[in-house]
């Protein structure tokens, strides 16, 4: 790729290289490692197809379930994603049965659906992509679909097929916009046969079809149509003012991370405040080309024509919302009332565009997934950051198309019928009702994260679909746990670790910057980090006594603070203390330890008492005798001093609680912190939750 550095960041040549290994490829056994093969490498290119999108096909002789020979078409199923495509991921169809669709005038989705999964060599196979049909009705041995900017950009106006002609000639055809599935297909299959030169189709407003006789071949074909692209909108950008840019407010980048802090946790309460809405997980992109768009006078007459294919309003919603404010150069009230005015006025648009256009099936959430703020950037908002980061990166390529578009003649989308009735199209509504799991979309900060309790905590919190930040000052701790549970719940976006002595301000402060900064808020805060050094009250030195406070007592009490103004500004949060059997219950030889935990208890029944009217609740569990590396130096300890086996202590302990169990397991007390910050438990605050076995003494009275 080449770029002029006094061009706004969108205005650059993106040619496709050559990046294909004569060496490797002779490596491949037969033409579906080819299709394989191609299909990397079109995947892992993110200018020519979104994450999960595009697709790729090859036509071939098999053998079926009886061994008997037949031609299949093998197309990418549904849910794969080219970047990372393996064999098993292409489903196999029978090409005889799939060429009835020729004889279809029309034909609903259902029965398009049953016709492919009639059509499927092996049923265990992934369901057929929606393109499927597209794929049958073009004769061709290898073909790839992709969603590149360029060839956007020239049927993203009001002259696609003059364009289309004029940058890419005669080898390649055009098809004006129909619907994906049947519609297009049937819309291919119309054109009847096509030129014996022709390489390629281009879809209005939806992307790119290359083909050829081998992968090779078909690899050279999409690289060579793209760089003609290319090289035309290239030109006609040079001669042409294009968008119009203002980077707005000139904060610096740490003003701009103050005026973040501030205005994420806003954003994200409004992108989930309506009774069809779920809490979101958001994305911040402040880079150069963000703030520019964002920022431009330009933006909201552009967004407001929609996306660049109707693949991207499956990701980013029909239509962003723009806020008609540079928040940079605002206060925070005022901030407050502009992004509350500019959401009620999108959803009231919104309202008016589901009523006019008739639609038959209950409303979406009228909530936007994508937001330009002025001065801030782009937000993109998702159930996951995975998502909102996809959701990013699509919007950041929407961008792109309009730019270039505008330098074409003027950027246009789909009519509003056309994308409304994309939008609410049953075969993508049928993939919104899947269930989630209990802390799905939850944000949660957990201190002390690396070792014991905490981790065990936050190990619960992901399997349950939460995003954790984990907060120790075991730097190579907490680093290790981020790695390894991000391993285990398989995606390690969820995972962030910040290294925090939770006594100094400025850290606990970062932690909490880090949940807000890189996932829109905090919903959960376990505060569990914790301080233990026991000994006979005459032995114990004020430095070791004021470390018990700092860490136990101060440590919470700062992080609650820091947690409270962001659920403030969300409207919603839990809070949940580790305070220990030792808040309750007198011990000997323990005082500076049990103390600090009677104060946590409380400062959260006084916290509970405070917050409840901001609906952020506020618990607290009585943990003893858990197995964790605190518990095992506390044993060590007091084994040594009276001169008896760990052993013998660890059965001392296990004797003294009612139900004669321990050590307890630390996922017993992650099961109980789970239920204390879920939903189930959304009538309780200024609790006290006992694990200890059932200590007498320790019983709240």
């Amino acid at each position: 790729m080449t770029r002029d550095p006094e061009e706004p960041p969108w205005c650059y040549v993106r040619l496709v290289n050559d990046c294909w290994d004569e060496k490797k490829a002779a490596d491949l056994t037969d033409e579906l490692d080819e299709l394989v093969y191609l299909s990397q490498l079109v995947g892992q290119d993110p200018t020519l197809t979104q994450p999960g999108g595009g697709n790729s096909s090859v036509k071939r002789r098999e053998q079926d379930f009886f061994g008997r020979p037949v031609s299949v078409l093998r197309v990418k199923g549904s849910g794969t994603d080219l970047a990372t495509m393996k064999r098993p991921g292409f489903t196999g169809l029978r090409t005889a049965d799939l060429e009835t669709l020729r004889g279809r005038v029309q034909m609903s989705d259902e029965d398009m659906m049953a016709l492919m999964r009639a059509s499927m060599l092996d049923p265990r196979e992934p369901a057929p992509s929606v393109e499927t049909p597209l794929h049958a009705a073009l004769p061709y041995k290898f073909i790839v679909h992709t969603h590149d900017f360029a060839t956007q950009a020239l049927t993203d106006n009001d002259r696609p097929s003059f364009l289309v002609r004029d940058a890419l000639g005669d080898q390649v055809v055009y098809v004006d916009y129909a619907r994906p599935g049947f519609p297009l297909a049937k819309s291919v299959i119309d054109l009847g046969a096509l030129r014996d030169d022709a390489c390629g189709l281009v879809l209005g407003r939806h992307g790119l079809i290359a083909w050829g006789d081998t992968a090779r071949a078909c690899y050279d074909n999409l690289r060579t149509l793209i760089n003609r692209a290319e090289a035309f909108i290239a030109d006609r950008t040079a001669r042409s003012s294009g968008l119009s840019v203002s980077m707005s407010a000139s904060l610096t980048p740490a003003r701009r991370r103050d005026l973040a802090r501030y205005a994420l946790p806003l954003l994200r309460h409004e992108m989930s405040s309506s009774p069809q809405s779920s809490t979101v997980i958001l994305h911040h992109d402040d880079s150069a080309e963000a703030l520019a768009f964002a920022g431009s006078p330009d933006a909201a007459a552009l967004a407001a024509r929609g996306m660049s294919t109707p693949e991207h309003i499956l990701r980013c919603g029909r239509l962003p919302l723009v806020v008609p404010a540079d928040l940079g150069a605002l206060p925070p009230t005022e901030i407050t009332s502009v992004l509350a005015r500019a959401f009620a006025s999108f959803e009231s648009s919104y309202r008016e565009t589901y009523a006019r256009q008739d639609v038959k099936v209950p409303m979406l959430d009228p909530k936007p997934r994508v937001a330009l703020v002025p001065g801030l950037g782009v937000v993109t908002a998702m159930k996951d950051k995975a998502g909102a980061v996809v959701g990013n990166l699509c919007y950041r390529h929407v961008m792109r198309v309009m730019s270039a578009a505008e330098s074409l003649g003027g950027f246009r989308f789909l009519e509003e019928k056309d994308a409304v009735e994309f939008e609410y199209w049953p075969l993508e509504l049928a993939k919104l009702g899947q269930k989630e799991r209990e802390l799905e979309r939850q944000v949660a900060l957990v201190t002390g994260g690396a070792s014991g309790i905490g981790w065990a905590i936050a190990d619960r919190f992901l399997r349950e679909g939460a995003h954790v930040v984990l907060a120790d000052i075991d730097e190579g701790g907490v680093l290790e746990a981020a790695r390894s549970l991000g391993a285990a719940c398989k995606d390690p976006q969820r995972v962030r670790a910040v290294v925090v002595d939770t006594a100094r301000p400025a850290d606990v402060g970062r932690a909490v910057d880090e949940a807000v900064l890189h996932f829109g808020g905090l919903d959960i805060l376990v505060a569990n980090a914790g301080f233990l050094q026991s000994g006979p009250i005459d032995e114990i030195d004020e430095i070791i006594w004021d470390r018990h406070f700092d860490v136990n007592v101060k440590g919470y009490f700062l992080a609650a603070r820091e947690a409270a103004r962001v659920m403030k500004l969300q409207g919603h949060g839990v809070m949940l203390f580790n305070a220990s059997k030792g808040a309750f219950a007198p011990t000997v030889d323990n005082a500076a330890y049990a103390s600090s935990k009677a104060a946590v208890a409380a400062l959260a029944r006084n916290l509970a008492t405070e917050l409840g009217p901001h609906h952020v609740r506020v618990n607290y569990f009585n943990a003893d005798f858990v197995d964790t590396p605190l518990m095992r130096q506390l044993i060590d300890q007091r084994a040594q001093r009276r001169g008896v086996t760990v052993a013998a202590q660890t059965d001392e302990y296990r004797r003294r609680n009612l139900l004669q169990v321990g050590p307890i397991p630390a996922s017993a007390v992650a099961e109980a912190a789970l239920f204390l910050v879920s939903k189930r438990a959304a009538y309780t605050t200024g609790a006290a939750f006992p694990l200890d076995g059932g200590i007498k003494e320790a019983m709240p009275r």
